[in-house]
């Protein structure tokens, strides 16, 4: 009797005990185990920096699903930055028109059918907000962003291409125009991003990227300036998947036939206005991935940390010595213009002469460009020529707060004199320096 007891207790043990290894990994499935594991982790994550500049255009490439209900989120963004000053433009991109069968899931009424959805939403949301949308009713292409992208200012020109599209083509079309610009750019103040935003039936994933180095780029100071491209972090975007049919039918279409959720776009249209707020507004973006599943409830995001992320180490010691070199001999002709700045050969404002000198910029004194005909001038990086100077806090290895500044190019730096840094102002980017 007590050894049928004994095996009877044995084989429950070990029902439960497979039961329970399902049910974790279940759990790591979904994401809510994960999820856990992150609030566990212990990991520096770092803000994501691109500079101050002078002009944002937003791109959005989709204007169905999802793209017609971040439309408003834009517009609403369009607006706040009217309220700081800030230069912002707006483009609808989408070469379909609104039909009957997009009603039931995308951001139109009856009264739109047969206009073009890149049209209507940009009249809409015109009107509502008194702001400017341009739409575009054509597919997008390089060329297309290369036409209609604005001409850069002093400051630089953030672009950021939103990709809301429902097919791998025209991802593809994307990832070649923003990989092209990214080879090719010469203005040293332009910035392009690309956030892709793509679902199935119940779930959707959401990707922010500005470069084409494999991992994020960090810098001591605390701070990210590069992120990898969406198809970089996920090279199966740009694949189609044959064995799967419906890959070649719309969203709509997937909707009509019960294959798509009529609340997956505005999911994943919330989670761009996440990314975009974070990244303009408050300016304190640590993500570079989000995966939802709204039949688990599960959301789950990568940050950028040291763990995927490449230390940029910073250059102090060989930014003095090319500053050393640099400084102006009034015995000797002033060095040419394109070595301390690639590009800059003539003032963007008037077009006027450069002339190179030196300037305070926060107590610290950098080269300076000045236009001998207008009153335009811009900091210079005295290590890689770049304009990418900016003011920021670090905490040093004895644990004391100081502010610098560095360029978020190449992450040099010149500490900030006590006389000149602001030691009430707010503690943003925090790091050690290793």
């Amino acid at each position: 009797m007590k050894k049928k007891v004994n095996s009877y207790l044995k084989q429950w043990q070990i029902y439960w005990l497979a039961h329970l290894a399902g049910f974790v990994r279940y759990l790591q499935e979904d994401g809510r185990l994960a999820g856990r594991l992150q609030k566990l982790m212990i990991e520096k994550q770092y803000h994501v920096l691109y500079g101050n500049p002078g002009r944002i255009a937003i791109f959005l490439i989709g204007c169905g699903g999802s793209g017609s209900f971040a439309a408003h989120i834009l517009a609403q963004l369009s607006v706040w930055a009217q309220t700081v000053g800030l230069d912002m433009r707006l483009y609808f991109v989408d070469h379909d028109t609104i039909e009957e069968k997009n009603l039931v899931r995308q951001n139109f009424c009856r009264a739109e059918v047969g206009y073009p959805k890149a049209f209507a939403l940009a009249w809409r949301y015109a009107v509502a907000f008194g702001i400017t949308i341009v739409p575009l009713v054509e597919r997008f292409s390089a060329g297309l962003l290369r036409e209609h992208k604005p001409k850069s200012c002093p400051e630089g020109t953030l672009t950021i291409v939103i990709g809301a599209v429902d097919n791998v083509a025209a991802r593809q079309q994307i990832a070649e125009a923003i990989t092209g610009w990214l080879q090719t750019a010469t203005h040293w103040g332009d910035k392009i991003f690309w956030i892709d935003a793509g679902n199935h039936r119940n779930n959707g994933q959401i990707l922010i990227g500005n470069g084409l180095k494999p991992k994020p780029q960090l810098s001591p100071l605390g701070f990210c300036t590069e992120i990898p491209l969406p198809h970089i972090q996920e090279p199966d975007l740009l694949v189609a998947h044959r064995e799967q049919p419906e890959d070649n039918l719309s969203c709509a279409e997937l909707n009509m036939l019960g294959e798509q959720s009529a609340v997956i776009n505005r999911a994943m249209a919330t989670w761009i206005g996440v990314y975009l707020y974070r990244l303009l507004q408050s300016k304190d973006l640590n993500m570079m991935a989000t995966f939802v599943n709204l039949d688990t409830g599960a959301t789950r995001s990568v940050f950028v940390t040291d763990k995927n992320g490449e230390m940029v180490k910073p250059q102090k010691q060989a930014a003095r010595q090319t500053a050393t070199m640099r400084e102006l001999d009034p015995d000797q002709p002033a060095p040419d213009i394109a070595t301390l700045m690639p590009g800059a050969v003539s003032c963007p404002d008037c077009g006027g002469q450069l002339i190179q000198g030196r300037n305070d910029f926060e107590g610290v004194e950098v080269d300076t460009l000045f236009c001998s005909s207008c009153d335009w001038s811009q900091f210079v990086c005295p290590a890689c020529g770049e304009a990418e100077l900016d003011m920021t806090w670090f905490v040093d290895e004895g644990g004391e707060d100081m502010q610098v500044v560095c360029c978020l190019e190449c992450h040099w730096y010149e500490t900030v004199p006590a006389e000149q840094g602001d030691q009430a102002g707010e503690l943003v980017n925090t790091g050690v320096i290793g």
